[in-house]
């Protein structure tokens, strides 16, 4: 049967107080028939509030129906007593939706209407952060847009008495931005993302407090700056976010954290005032032990109410390179408060210069032992120290380790041939500095310190790009939960730099222990299966092992815990050889150990002495969790008696709030009570060690789990698709490349909050299952919707930890969705279905009739008033739209006569490639396939061309029409088969099947066209001609506007570094500066016209950034793609600014570059001369 529970890592016996309030003692007395029905109640009570998605009058009539069926005369009074209980639930339930209707009427009073978000996927994202925990769902996310706003909302939650909860990028680590109590609303910064000004003289950035770290980063960068608040989070987390944490990372142990590096702040207070905070005479440099800093709280009206005086061992307390536990920190407004007593809307940051020179030098570490490592960070952090006193000429900016646990997990490639096996430990230092021969010498200082010690390799990064590829892995660290769904207890811990080496052998220890625990018990399994002798002495003889181990007669220093894992694995190989009929057993107990064993990795940011200590764990899992939270606590225990803090970055939250010293709880607790009276803001966090609800994760492996019981058609497309999104962790990286992340225009629809969701919504799928027999159409509806904002670009995968591709996800969801009838484009999917049937004649025909209909469109629309026109959502028909070719490529190069191209022919052997066009350089632009072919030619290459038109499918494969997808795939290996035969009868061999598209490259890799021709490469036109032709040098040197398409044009690397390998192709072919116009054009193929209301605001974000990059340009300066369907959306978004800047693709640019402005007639001379056959 069926289960209507929810999917969370909770036992369901623990909602029944949370949900019924009976208590765990009552209910424990009752009888289990009746303690069942309560627990089965509660569960089911408990969708409506942790699920959004799921219909709470369905939740109402089965929860009803099964209290019905209970019987009284068997049961005694129980069930009347759950009755009560379910009663009670409701009236609040219902309560709480009247408080909700009432609440978003009086926000949208004077708040626009889209600011006041209610959506259920947009709940669901916002209720936990990069934890994974949650507590109680929000009423409602707000988009405020001015501080006025905020101050608004403010007083209306102190007369309301709502909870308010800021939130920035969603990116915390200990649960400071998850809802505590009900009637909670989330404030969502996500508007403020202006940076308001960078001062190069002042070396400040002021920047509003919803933009994203990187963002700052790079803007200061451009201006020639460096920004230095560097958490591992800053591709998601937000300026206001790391005010709040204090917020450090690698830069953190030269230039300090957060609090270091302000200049000043303004922040809305609880009772909605505004204040502005100043550091008084920053002295640009980290605050030093000795120091005190100063800061002025400065009223609305600008005069100084207080003065806050910190003195640096109140702010990291002695011999501590972070800590953050302090949260009362002298009474200073907003730092390190996790959000509890206001909302800083802007901030001001210093700036510093960028070295001129910089090295980087990775060491690795092997053996058995940590204390090495942990000794040469120590001596480095004194040669750091020796630097300062002798002028500081030298910056040791970043110094950042990790160890075994994540070489595995992120399957590091070691770098030395000297020793054997992976290091134990990865150490990697930059330098930086102005004084190059200064630099050289603590290159070599760092040499000297490492020379003493055994079983250690050092290396330096000889460029740049080497550089980069050091620190790749270190970005890659989060990848260390991906053995257990996404999910891990993740802790940085602070200890003084004095006791580094011992806190080394205290986790190596710990982690012995903890196999040793899971292998006694996967011993004592194996003993109780029948066949297995109670007398075998080597199962005894293991069991003693373990005993010795956890009674502390073995330590890390003898045998290290992957030592273990081995033994392990030898042991149960051996056993099933003994017991061959028991081998299947076996083999699951001892997959059982490895999957749930306790493994506690750690990294650092080993100069401050800021450890954290990550431990993956199964969310549904009690046991395992129990035990995780065991070696946390261990680990806790040990950092205090190490004179050591709770935390260094992450801050307190509710993950660590039990270990927080009471003194300190209570000095906050006493300044809350001053400046939130009425504790609306972020109530129920660090002011007391009691959480109000116990927090809980989401379970995709329940999940996955019930899924497989039952009839739900297409079941393992979602269960494969279920799998593939557990693993997430929530780090919120690909919002840095996603298209669909506009937070100024509301688009939040990153892969980290649509992971979130998809999950909440199959669960509410599932349950509409089981109630109704079917889906619900309402909920399929949702998860269009929800797909729909997604290019299946892929540049999220190439930025995820755990390499998740969620583009690939978005396109399996619209298949399912297809499958069910529930598309929710009916005359996208019936011409397609029609063009498909015969692309080769059909498709030609109907561009042809579009681009006849788009003239007339375009003469008769300016013929209708403004008014009207502006009305129309589809920019298609509201015009003006870009003009569409009336001959396409096989017409204007008479392709049907032939369409093998060789010059200068009967030349031997001449190198070949497949060109395929594709519709948009084919139909739509078919001077671009033009384009292609004549620079082809002109480089002396020979070109096959498909005889007639062929369509790449990726256009199907977006609608979720896979079988039509499938069918055209095949249609086209045919059609390509055929051309390649008839190649390889003149003698030509192509290597390379080139596209001037990204799209159709990316569809034509999944063509397997390699068991046509093996070795055949894809490759971007462009990229392919670039190394083979000459251009000349041309007088102009003024920049190229350069626009960038979310399917990457340049092959061979990652997706979110194409751009930049691209532009640099170009700067280097043309000789001219390259700018690069950001943000997807909003063309996307079909979906501009097919799901306007999506595209049309990623449209005027483009419209925007155009604005910005063209107001200081000439009328002259060309704007370059690489893709036809964006110089479709980039003509269409200048053609209604009325801007005449021209738009070319590439290969256009280049064809002119090279023959002048009559390129067209070189070509067809070429192509008549090199044609060899019909």
């Amino acid at each position: 049967m069926s289960e209507r529970t929810p999917h969370i890592s909770l036992p369901l016996e623990r909602l029944v107080p949370r949900v019924l309030d009976i208590s765990p003692e009552e209910i424990e007395a009752w009888p289990e028939d009746a303690r069942n029905l309560a627990v089965a109640v509660a569960a089911e009570l408990f969708l409506v509030r942790a699920n959004p998605f799921i219909n709470p009058d369905d939740v109402k009539a089965s929860v009803e129906k099964r209290l019905a069926g209970a019987n009284p005369k068997a049961w005694g009074d129980y069930p009347r007593l759950i009755k009560k209980a379910y009663k009670a639930f409701w009236d609040v339930y219902e309560s709480d939706r009247r408080f909700r209707e009432n609440l978003v009427e009086r926000l949208r009073r004077f708040l626009p209407p889209e600011d006041v978000v209610t959506a259920a996927h947009s709940l669901v994202e916002c209720s936990t952060d990069a934890t994974d925990l949650r507590m109680e769902m929000p009423i409602c996310m707000l988009l405020p847009e001015t501080a006025d706003h905020i101050r608004q909302i403010l007083r209306l939650a102190y007369e309301l008495e709502f909870a308010i909860i800021p939130r920035g990028g969603g990116s915390g680590l200990t649960g400071g931005a998850v809802p505590a109590h009900r009637r909670s609303v989330i404030l969502s910064l996500s508007k403020f993302k202006k940076i308001l000004a960078i001062d190069k003289e002042a070396k400040t950035l002021c920047a509003q407090t919803g933009v994203i770290t990187m963002q700052a980063i790079k803007a200061a960068a451009a201006k020639g700056l460096l920004f230095t608040v560097d958490p591992a989070s800053k591709a998601a987390s937000s300026l206001g976010g790391n005010i709040a944490e204090n917020a450090g990372g690698p830069f953190a142990f030269e230039y300090g954290t957060t609090l270091d590096n302000i200049i000043s702040y303004k922040m809305v207070e609880a009772t909605g005032e505004i204040i502005e905070v100043r550091r008084v005479n920053h002295p640009r440099h980290k605050i030093r032990p000795e120091e005190t800093a100063e800061f002025e709280i400065l009223d609305g009206e600008g005069n100084v109410r207080d003065v806050v005086r910190l003195p640096g061992g109140d702010i990291r307390a002695p011999n501590l390179g972070k800590d953050v536990s302090n949260k009362y920190l002298g009474g200073l407004p907003g730092v390190q408060k996790e959000g509890v007593d206001g909302i800083i809307t802007e901030a001001c940051f210093a700036l510093y210069p960028i070295p001129k020179y910089s090295r980087t030098l990775c060491l690795e570490f092997f053996g058995r032992s940590m204390k090495t490592a942990m000794c040469v960070i120590r001596d480095v952090v004194g040669l750091r120290n020796r630097i300062r006193e002798e002028g500081d000429a030298v910056k040791i900016s970043a110094l950042e380790e990790f160890n075994s646990k994540y070489v595995k997990a992120i399957n590091y490639a070691k770098k030395s041939s000297q020793y054997e096996g992976d290091p134990i430990s990865v150490l990697l230092l930059q330098l930086d500095s102005d004084d190059e021969d200064a630099l050289m010498r603590a290159a070599a200082d760092i040499v000297d310190i490492v020379d003493p010690y055994d079983n250690v390799d050092v290396f330096e990064a000889k460029d740049a790009k080497t550089a980069e590829l050091y620190w790749e892995d270190r970005h890659k660290l989060s990848a260390i939960s991906k053995r257990t769904s996404g999910f891990k207890i993740n802790e940085d811990v602070v200890i003084p730099l004095s006791v580094v080496p011992e806190f080394a052998e205290f986790l190596e220890d710990l982690n012995l222990h903890c196999i040793a625990r899971a292998y006694r018990t996967a011993l004592q399994n194996a003993s109780r299966l029948p066949g297995i002798s109670a007398s075998d002495e080597f199962v005894a003889m293991e069991l003693e092992f373990c005993d010795r181990v956890l009674r502390g007669k073995i330590s890390g220093r003898e045998l290290s815990d992957s030592e273990v894992e081995v033994q392990t694995h030898y042991f149960f190989t051996d056993l099933a050889s003994r017991y061959p009929r028991l081998k299947d057993q076996l083999a699951a107990i001892h997959t059982e150990m490895t999957a749930t064993r306790i493994e506690v990795a750690s990294h650092m940011h080993a100069g401050d002495g800021n450890c954290h200590v990550n431990i993956p764990v199964n969310s549904n899992d009690p046991e395992m969790m129990r035990q995780a939270w065991e070696a946390a606590e261990k680990v806790f225990e040990k950092v205090t008696g190490l004179g050591g803090a709770v935390s260094g970055e992450h801050g307190i939250g509710i993950t660590k709030i039990a270990f927080l010293d009471e003194a300190k709880i209570e000095a906050l607790r006493a300044y809350k009570k001053r400046v939130d009276p009425k504790n609306i803001i972020n109530p129920g966090k660090l002011t007391t060690r009691t959480l109000r609800v116990e927090p809980y994760t989401f379970s995709f492996n329940r999940l996955i789990r019930d899924i497989k019981k039952t009839a739900l058609p297409d079941k393992d497309t979602l269960i494969s698709i279920l799998s593939g999104i557990q693993f997430c962790n929530r780090c919120g990286k690909c919002k840095q490349v996603c298209p669909m992340f506009a937070p100024e225009h509301g688009m939040l629809y990153h892969p980290r909050n649509k992971n979130i969701a998809i999950g909440a919504l199959i669960e509410a799928i599932y349950y509409s299952q089981i109630s109704h027999g079917e889906p619900d159409p309402a909920l399929l509806d949702k998860l269009r919707k929800l797909v729909d904002h997604c290019t299946a670009c892929g540049k999220c995968t190439s930025v995820c930890p755990v390499k998740i591709e969620s583009g690939q996800v978005a396109l399996g969801l619209r298949n399912f969705l297809d499958q069910q009838g529930c598309g929710g484009h009916p005359i996208k999917h019936k011409i397609l279905s029609y063009l498909v049937e015969d692309v080769e004649n059909r498709a030609p025909k109907a561009a042809k009739l579009a681009a006849y209909g788009q003239q007339f469109h375009n003469k008769v629309m300016p013929l209708l008033p403004r008014f009207w026109r502006n009305r129309i959502e589809n920019p298609g028909l509201r015009g003006p739209n870009p003009n569409l070719g009336l001959r396409n490529l096989e017409e204007r190069l008479d392709l049907d006569k032939g369409s093998i191209f060789i010059p200068q022919e009967g030349r031997e052997a001449p190198e070949t490639v497949l060109y395929f066009p594709g519709c948009g350089a084919a139909l739509f632009s078919s001077a671009i396939g033009m384009a292609a072919i004549h620079l082809l030619l002109r480089a002396e290459v020979a070109v096959l061309v498909p005889h007639r038109h062929l369509c790449c499918g990726y256009p199907l494969l977006a609608a979720g029409m896979g079988e039509a997808y499938r069918q055209n795939r095949e249609h086209n290996r045919a059609a390509l088969a055929a051309l390649l035969a008839e190649a390889e009868s003149l003698g030509l061999s192509p290597a390379y099947c080139l596209t001037s598209c990204g799209t159709c490259r990316e569809a034509l890799e999944e063509h397997d066209l390699v068991t046509l021709r093996p070795d055949l490469a894809h490759m971007d036109v462009t990229q392919f001609l670039l190394d083979r032709l000459e251009f000349p040098a041309g007088e102009d040197k003024s920049p190229i506007l350069y626009h960038a398409a979310c399917h990457s044009e340049w092959a061979g690397v990652a997706k979110n570094k194409a751009a930049g390998m691209y532009m640099a192709a170009l700067r280097k072919v043309t000789g001219r500066p390259v700018e690069l116009s950001r943000n997807c054009c909003g063309e996307s193929g079909m979906g501009a016209m097919t799901t306007p209301a999506i595209y049309n605001r990623l449209r005027e974000r483009k419209r925007i950034t155009l604005a910005e990059d063209l107001a200081e340009a000439s009328e002259a300066m060309p704007i370059l793609v690489g893709c036809p369907s964006c110089k479709m959306g980039i003509s269409r978004i200048l053609s209604e600014m009325h801007d005449k800047h021209p738009v070319m693709h590439t290969l256009e640019y280049l064809a002119e570059a090279l023959d002048g402005p009559k390129w067209k007639k070189v070509l067809r001379k070429n192509v008549k001369a090199a044609r060899v056959r019909g």
